[in-house]
């Protein structure tokens, strides 16, 4: 349902880390658009010695596309240069599209300086294009992460549509989720999770309980995982220069921000957030078939 469907050469990497090495996707000519992902194309893969070849479905073909989108728009924000903010007060934005009230809360605005209706849309795609205005921290990060990836999904028209009515889109932390956002969240919370490899578009948490009083802003990191072992991580900055990191860079950040003779060490909480792309699609098309 994806407005544009990302196309095979951006899934490759994707593909292989969610379902093995030796898996690919192979395309189905006569549905959609030959080399783009359509539900009828088709998942190749080896499990346990044999190789199997089955139809994506509905289900997985919005998993993946959406995926790739959230990966996507982790790697925008990183290069938009939008700062980190560890305290309300310092928090930042662009003004003329957005509000920002008592804690950080944001809001675009419903009327703009010109008399023009705000639009969504428009302002969320500010934050990735004038990045230099606007400082939050790091749980607002991942909502901002997750919207520009329901844009692109969506479109202008189907987002704007979503995230005006009856109110007009809001981020402040995880305090603020539109209904439309907490239809398609999948939250797992399961000691099973722990040790798990991360899943490409998928949000995890980095716990640093012995975080000194001065550094309270990094008794966690919220992060979103890119794949190939790299994660968007809002106020760690890596070898990149830039907010997208390894595991290795943020546990070394943050055990740096223990109080002195901490021997607590920094772990990845056993949890586990996306955003069901099927069920995303479905606020468009809601008849898409399953």
């Amino acid at each position: 349902m994806s407005v544009k469907p990302p196309s095979f050469d951006r899934l490759t990497g994707l593909v292989r880390e969610m379902y093995g090495e030796d898996a690919k996707l192979t395309d189905a000519p006569q549905a959609g658009v030959v080399g783009a992902l359509d539900p009828k194309d088709r998942l190749e893969r080896t499990t346990a010695g044999k190789k199997t070849s089955r139809v994506l479905g509905a289900a997985k073909t919005e998993d993946l596309a959406f995926r790739q989108r959230v990966v996507d728009a982790g790697y925008a924000l990183a290069a938009g240069g939008a700062s980190f903010s560890g305290h309300w007060s310092s928090d930042r934005v662009n003004k003329t599209l957005w509000t920002l009230g008592y804690g950080g809360r944001m809001q675009v605005r419903k009327f703009l300086p010109n008399g023009e209706l705000g639009k969504p849309s428009a302002a969320l795609r500010d934050i990735f294009e004038n990045g230099q205005h606007y400082g939050f921290e790091c749980a607002t990060a991942m909502m901002v992460i997750y919207h520009k990836a329901l844009l692109e999904h969506l479109g202008d028209e189907k987002f704007d549509a979503l995230f005006s009515h009856p109110k007009m889109l809001a981020f402040f932390r995880w305090d603020i989720e539109d209904d439309d956002y907490a239809k398609v969240k999948k939250l797992s919370m399961d000691p099973k999770l722990e040790g798990k490899a991360p899943v490409p578009g998928s949000h995890y948490y980095f716990k640093n309980p012995d975080a000194a009083p001065e550094n309270s802003a990094f008794r966690g990191e919220n992060v979103m995982y890119l794949g190939d072992g790299k994660y968007y991580a809002h106020g760690v900055v890596g070898a990149s220069g830039t907010y997208v990191v390894t595991e290795v860079e943020i546990m070394k950040t943050l055990s740096a921000l223990r109080s002195p003779g901490s021997t607590v060490k920094p772990f990845r909480v056993a949890m586990e957030m996306h955003l069901d792309g099927l069920a995303v699609s479905k606020l468009a098309v809601p008849q898409l078939p399953v």
